[in-house]
């Protein structure tokens, strides 16, 4: 997960887990301060829309849910699934944004049908 200021323009990163870190191939200091909408990992399948809607749920201060292709530090595709949900502090104002990443690039792959694995059928005539 990474944790951004909801307070400030761009809505920094203002802390990273190691999962991410794990997850990103980025290091902890590389994400520090950058934009909470992690343009660093976007390329050129990242879908503009789902990001819009990420920069939106800041804007609004709205909890979010979208699927996203991102890229690892490495250039790897990861499709994620992807939660906001504003963080309130005693006053009731929202100072932070917690984003969870869930890795769902095993279900976005795309499923081989039988011939291509090699697989042939016969079909018995009287059938």
């Amino acid at each position: 997960f990474i944790l951004i200021n909801a307070r400030v323009v761009d809505y920094p990163i203002v802390y990273c887990n190691d999962g991410f870190v794990q997850m990103s191939g980025f290091y902890r200091v590389e994400v520090m301060q950058k934009p909470g909408s992690v343009p660093f990992m976007c390329g050129e399948l990242t879908n503009r829309e789902a990001v819009k809607r990420m920069e939106h749920a800041f804007e609004v201060q709205e909890s979010e849910q979208l699927e996203i292709l991102l890229y690892k530090k490495n250039k790897t595709p990861l499709w994620l699934l992807l939660n906001i949900a504003p963080v309130r502090n005693e006053k009731e104002i929202i100072v932070l944004f917690v984003l969870t990443f869930k890795d769902i690039t095993a279900w976005k792959q795309p499923i081989e049908d039988d011939v291509s694995k090699g697989f042939s059928f016969f079909i018995h005539p009287l059938l």
